[in-house]
């Protein structure tokens, strides 16, 4: 980590992206909006009504880097598809189903000629229509948004999201990431676990009301530290990919108000950088539930790998101070 002036931390505090998250974020709305109103036209399960776009990292925190992902919940208020999906859940005994079925194939296929008459008395395996789930949901939306894009744009139907690249409608360099979901009335987001025959839940209602209690208590200080730490993560990263953005507000949010006070903002970088590296960061508070650490919340937890290399980085910013 060379060349970490006091200029640099000024620069990437500075930078302003507002305008370019703001109309890319109006191009993605518009995108899903017209996605959306294709299929509720066809689609029973789906309302343009039930339905809520969620920005999930930094354009939920505002900390937008040159170099910012967007990435989106969209929740779908939709009981139907939720019992279709627990009824579809039951994946163990479908693989075994079509475990068999194959074997059997196979068999077949080894085995000589029988007489037609063996043949034909042979019973047929027949699959079940599945019904409509998250899954059909995903592939539904990816035929939308195709539809309302040039043919420059690709959309990958990866596991659980869909991956826009659009050089033409957001740039060269914009990769967007929606992960279709569902959603209750509370706010919740869930996203099925398949092994688990049941739902994970995420609200983002704590996580906002917590950002804004600690901005209003220290100012802006706040964003531009995480925007210094999202850009200087990525360049320490061999695979350049941000930090898990609840974890990195969580982890500034459990640094003390007084380190944040200061006009120079390399002076503030500085001293938060060495209290963090001087601190067990594990009983920190998550801000997505306080009621957690950061080493309890699933939403945190499950990114072991890049928290730790996040805070390696963070050491050898450190070194490279003193």
């Amino acid at each position: 980590m060379r060349g970490i002036s006091k200029s640099l931390i000024q620069s990437i505090a500075n930078a302003d992206y507002t305008e370019f998250a703001e109309n890319t974020e109006a191009k993605v709305s518009t995108l899903v909006s017209l996605a959306v109103e294709d299929m509720a036209y066809s689609i029973p399960f789906v309302s343009t009504q039930k339905c809520i776009l969620q920005p999930v990292n930094e354009t939920f925190n505002g900390a937008i880097t040159a170099e910012s992902e967007f990435i989106y919940f969209l929740g779908f208020n939709s009981p139907q598809i939720e019992i279709n999906c627990l009824q579809y859940n039951d994946w163990w005994k479908k693989f075994k189903e079509r475990l068999v079925f194959a074997w059997n194939s196979s068999k077949k296929k080894k085995r000589k000629k029988k007489k037609k008459q063996k043949d034909a008395a042979m019973p047929q395996y027949e699959f079940d229509t599945e019904k409509y789930n998250l899954d059909a949901l995903k592939d539904d939306l990816q035929k939308g948004f195709v539809k309302n894009l040039t043919t420059t744009s690709i959309v990958y139907n990866q596991d659980r999201c869909l991956r826009v690249i659009g050089k033409d409608e957001f740039g060269p360099k914009t990769q967007i990431f929606i992960y279709p979901c569902l959603m209750d009335e509370d706010g919740n987001f869930k996203f099925l676990i398949s092994r688990k025959k049941g739902f994970y839940k995420i609200n983002f209602t704590k996580r906002a009301e917590l950002i804004n209690q600690k901005i209003e208590a220290v100012g802006v200080n706040y964003i531009y530290m995480l925007k210094i730490l999202n850009t200087l993560f990525r360049t320490s990263s061999k695979t350049s990919f941000a930090p898990n953005q609840i974890f990195l507000e969580s982890l500034l949010y459990g640094v003390p108000d007084e380190f944040y006070v200061g006009d120079d903002i390399y002076d503030v970088f500085l001293k938060i950088v060495n209290y963090l590296n001087l601190t067990d960061v594990s009983n920190f508070k998550s801000i997505l539930n306080p009621d957690l650490t950061i080493s309890q919340d699933k939403a945190t937890k499950s990114n072991q790998i890049a928290f730790t290399r996040f805070l390696n980085s963070l050491n050898d910013i450190n070194k490279q101070l003193n």
